[in-house]
């Protein structure tokens, strides 16, 4: 009859048996990087596992603080939990476990939670609603839809409370509500602020899920920025207009310089003169003809030499009315005697009109001394 075994032999194999799935479980790859992306109720959770060729299965147990856990198997190293997470305003517990031919190897867990109000490992996002700036008459004016009718989600209605903090200033706003057609606010904007910008910052709640925006906001007044483009075509249309005259007034000098130019503008400055100033008028002088060889005075200016008077060499004036006795011992040549029958049928001819002045007067020769004979003009 065998003797049963004793029990220093049942205990050597347990110890054994432990120590070889200890050294198996030391070798096996335990779970890294676990991560969880969440904006927006958009919630995907992400890890790593090194040991693929041992074809693990991946177990998420989802439990929520106020509803039921659920389980979820995968062989991705990644899962979208947003559907089994709708509810923002409560927080999640995740754990993440691997198995490996149907044995749990290792597991990790953590929270989130999209509220402010609850403690979690992991705080969720949301961006804060369309936000529309107008500003006009200094004063500030701000719309956005409610939270709920942006997103649509049934964990967001309920009042939503927000403050604005803009240049050291904090303003509590209205509650608005999801009946409302949009939330709105104004306010004055102080004078260090006219023809400025400054930035708005804006953060509201609702059930306890907080969103936050930041915005600029600028006076009418402001300086805007330089329109370059617009400037650059300012310059060139001043520097084309600047070519332009400067070509102009060169074809115009050369026009005016040219000899035909020169002649024509002393014509036209000759007409203008003409006409403001008084020229002095000339003195009508009588031909006289020299018979001897002594020549005649000559006078060096017409212009300014008063003929109407004539010295005689004895200094004596010449008479101003002149003798009808003519001296019948001077002789003429027949050339002049022929030319005094001329012009003494003229001159008859022309008292017979009872005309009398100037060279119409009968002419008649004068001895002006030493020789020398003129002709002379006057009556019978």
């Amino acid at each position: 009859m065998a003797k049963p075994p004793t029990i220093n032999f049942i205990l050597g194999l347990y110890v054994c048996l432990n120590l070889s799935f200890s050294v198996a479980l030391s070798n096996v790859p335990v779970l890294t990087n676990i991560s969880l992306t969440c904006h927006n109720f958009k919630n995907v959770l992400y890890w790593n596992y090194s040991a693929p060729e041992l074809k693990p299965e991946f177990n998420i147990t989802i439990s929520g603080y106020e509803s039921e856990g659920t389980s979820v198997r995968t062989n991705q190293t990644y899962l979208d939990i947003s559907k089994y997470t709708q509810d923002a305003g409560d927080s999640y517990n995740i754990q993440v476990a691997t198995q490996a031919n149907g044995s749990e190897l290792s597991s990790e867990d953590f929270k989130f939670s999209y509220s402010e109000n609850l403690i979690t490992d992991i705080t969720c996002v949301v961006d804060f609603p369309k936000l529309d700036v107008s500003v006009f008459d200094r004063r500030v004016k701000l719309s956005f839809a409610h939270p709920y009718n942006f997103y649509n989600l049934e964990c967001l209605k309920g009042e939503f409370l927000w403050q604005i903090f803009y240049n050291k200033t904090e303003r509590e706003c209205g509650p608005c509500f999801e009946d409302d057609d949009v939330c709105t606010e104004e306010f004055q904007l102080s004078e260090n602020i006219y023809g400025k910008c400054m930035n708005i910052n804006i953060k509201g709640s609702v059930e306890g899920i907080p969103a936050e925006i930041t915005r600029q906001v600028c006076d009418h007044q402001a300086p805007n920025n330089t329109d370059w483009i617009v400037l650059l075509t300012v310059l060139l249309c001043v520097g084309f207009g600047l070519l332009l005259l400067i070509t102009s007034g060169v074809i115009m000098y050369r026009k005016l310089t040219k000899a035909d130019s020169q002649s024509t503008l002393s014509k036209l400055l000759g007409i203008v003169r003409s006409d403001h100033v008084n020229v002095p008028e000339q003195p009508a002088l009588s031909k006289v003809t020299s018979v001897g060889h002594t020549p005649l005075l000559e006078t060096p200016d017409p212009f300014f030499t008063d003929t109407s008077i004539f010295k005689c060499e004895d200094g004596s004036d010449l008479p101003t009315h002149f003798p009808t006795n003519i001296n019948p011992d001077i002789t003429y040549s027949e050339e002049q005697e022929q030319e005094d029958g001329e012009e003494e049928a003229d001159s008859e001819d022309f008292d017979s009109g009872n005309s009398f002045s100037g060279y119409d007067s009968h002419k008649f020769p004068i001895d002006m001394g030493q020789g020398d004979i003129v002709e002379a003009y006057g009556p019978r």
